[in-house]
């Protein structure tokens, strides 16, 4: 038999199977969040710019069909229109989720963690490490699923690294960097809702949480925290984005062209998207956390 694993192992594992099993699983929500949040212009009616991305997603599906001359059932094309860009994701996930919950378990030992500060803190570390190292992944990602394949640069996620570094310099993979560490915020908030919930729910209930707990408390400590810091994923998207190669982009500017474009609302656009993939994904995330770290800590992974 295999060495118990260490707790960093648990961790990292642990991490590693709830990106990977989130990701597959609300990609095409995510790819609809990005596209809403580059839409250009205000609407009046409700769901007009949810049906808008759709009907442009369905006409690229349609175009692909054509293409290959209808070799393939349509749905097929539909699909894989919705998983533009899994690739990038999956691979920004799951190493970030890995690193965030291998660097927060390190980080909660070196500070004590008798009050929401000290969560806080621990959180607030692993997470604007994990950002900084993942950034030039999400700026690839968020290139690749705002366009469809027809109109898009980039052939592959290599030929997209290769143009990126030769027309446009090394920095620009740290585009949007600012504002996701203001989105670190929201992760330290929804880590420390979390493990005090889940802490208060341990000492009243006095036994282990069910599955069904753990993925309640998750859904509702996401939910918390996303509304308070949405806006900087809106700014955080257009500054990554290729679709305004030609402007001198800043925080401040992108943020007039959105209050210019959409008022209020532009800072929340994708919003609705994203609140029903929190359910799905968070639900998941932590499901697949707590599941896989109680099976390796039981000493059952050979």
């Amino acid at each position: 038999m295999a060495d118990q694993p260490s707790s960093r192992q648990v961790e990292v594992v642990a991490g590693l199977v709830a990106g990977f099993a989130t990701t597959l699983t609300t990609h095409p929500l995510d790819l609809i969040k990005i596209r809403l949040q580059l839409a250009e212009g205000s609407s009046s009616k409700p769901f007009e710019l949810v049906s808008r991305v759709y009907h442009d997603i369905q006409k690229s599906a349609k175009a692909g069909y054509e293409a290959h001359g209808r070799r393939y059932p349509k749905v097929l094309y539909s699909l894989q229109q919705y998983y533009r860009g899994v690739g990038p994701n999956l691979i920004g996930n799951v190493s970030a989720w890995a690193t965030y919950f291998g660097l927060y378990a390190e980080f909660k030992k070196m500070v004590a963690t008798e009050n929401s500060q000290n969560y806080f803190a621990a959180s607030s570390l692993a997470g604007v490490s994990t950002s900084l190292i993942t950034n030039p992944i999400w700026v690839l990602k968020t290139r690749i699923l705002s366009t469809p394949k027809s109109k898009t640069s980039y052939s592959s996620t290599w030929d997209g690294i290769r143009k990126i570094y030769k027309n446009e310099g090394i920095l620009t993979f740290w585009k949007g960097t600012i504002p996701s560490l203001f989105s670190v915020f929201q992760g330290s908030l929804q880590f420390t809702f979390y493990d005090h919930a889940k802490e208060y729910c341990h000492k009243r209930q006095g036994k282990e949480l069910s599955s069904y707990q753990y993925a309640a408390l998750s859904v509702m400590a996401r939910t918390l925290s996303m509304i308070v810091v949405y806006p900087t994923q809106v700014i955080k998207s257009r500054l990554q984005s290729y679709n305004f190669e030609h402007e001198s982009r800043t925080m401040l500017s992108v943020g007039r062209h959105v209050l210019k474009n959409g008022g209020l609302r532009g800072f929340y656009r994708g919003l609705s998207a994203n609140l029903i993939r929190v359910l799905p994904s968070t639900a998941v995330m932590f499901l697949s956390y707590e599941t896989t770290k109680k099976y390796m800590s039981q000493g059952n992974l050979s």
